[in-house]
């Protein structure tokens, strides 16, 4: 794991303590693949699934970003049982070549990018406040709430991830991400073990502060889509917001000046890569991109930040 490894630690700002938070990460010598078993969905799963679900749906309507709004119309992903990966996994590949990848849960860096380089997207069959939730983490303190968890659930993977996955051109960035993150687990470069766990967590602070908690702005071009005007200036595209009642509800009152709580700062890759992040609560920052474009943009155009060489 990067954690182990910390000798440019230094360079970073906002270092947190035990960013992980507990959350247990599944490896190469772990049982990771775990295929759902669609039949063996209680009852009770379902019902927590539909009360995520439809306590966050109009939030979503109306503040999403239009990418995340034309994804989930188009997929089978119901609003009153849990999903079927088999169902939503064959759209997806026939739209932008990425499929399901059925995971225990959290994966590491390794296994994480290589599954995206070739369009796997890892996804769990465990949903927040089930018997299996709290069987995973007996003994241990980790929040586990409708509102929040720092457990990446099938709630997080499938409400919050997927859907952007129908986009040709998001799905191309994800992609590349992952054949990025793992030439540097790969060392393809030769900088030893200390600057590859650095860069990979440049990568993971660029991973965190966009695709899973970043904003864009709102130009208003995205109201034909909802039922309601967003009437806020951003919009949402991170899953970690998109899948968290609390933190959409945060984003929202920040944005109308109800609370202070967290700021909103402009998009600067170079901060952003260098910013360090937790798991384990409400964000106290979001970067807001102009345009989803631009954030492809910026990530292709700076690519050499993610191979820092120890120099400068």
């Amino acid at each position: 794991m990067t954690e182990q490894h910390q000798k440019y630690d230094h360079l970073f700002s906002n270092i947190k303590p035990n960013a992980i938070g507990g959350i247990k990460i599944f490896g190469r010598n772990d049982g990771y693949r775990k295929p759902q078993k669609y039949d063996e969905v209680t009852n009770l799963e379902n019902k927590i699934w539909a009360g995520l679900y439809q306590n966050q749906e109009w939030q979503l309507d109306r503040y999403a970003c239009r990418e995340y709004l034309l994804g989930i119309k188009t997929l089978p992903i119901p609003r009153d049982r849990f999903p079927s990966f088999n169902d939503i996994s064959s759209l997806i590949e026939n739209s932008t070549g990425w499929s399901l990848f059925p995971a225990a849960g959290f994966l590491d860096e390794e296994l994480f990018f290589d599954l995206n380089a070739s369009r796997q997207f890892p996804v769990t069959d465990i949903v927040r406040q089930s018997p299996r939730f709290d069987e995973k983490y007996a003994g241990q303190t980790i929040q586990n709430d409708q509102g929040y968890t720092p457990e990446p659930d099938i709630f997080h993977d499938i409400q919050g991830h997927v859907p952007f996955l129908m986009n040709k051109d998001y799905a191309r960035f994800l992609a590349d991400m992952g054949k990025l993150g793992y030439a540097l687990i790969k060392d393809e470069k030769d900088l030893g073990s200390e600057l590859v766990s650095h860069n990979l967590k440049r990568l993971q602070n660029f991973a965190w502060w966009t695709y899973e908690f970043g904003l864009v702005k709102n130009h208003g071009e995205t109201d034909r889509f909802r039922r309601k005007p967003n009437d806020v200036d951003i919009e949402i595209y991170g899953a970690g917001i998109i899948s968290s009642h609390d933190e959409t509800r945060n984003v929202v009152q920040c944005a109308k000046g109800e609370s202070s709580r967290s700021k909103f700062l402009p998009f600067d890759i170079e901060e952003i890569v260098m910013t360090r992040f937790d798991y384990s609560d409400i964000q106290d920052r979001y970067f807001v991109v102009e345009s989803m474009q631009e954030l492809y943009k910026s990530f292709y155009e700076h690519r050499d930040l993610f191979w820092y060489n120890g120099n400068n």
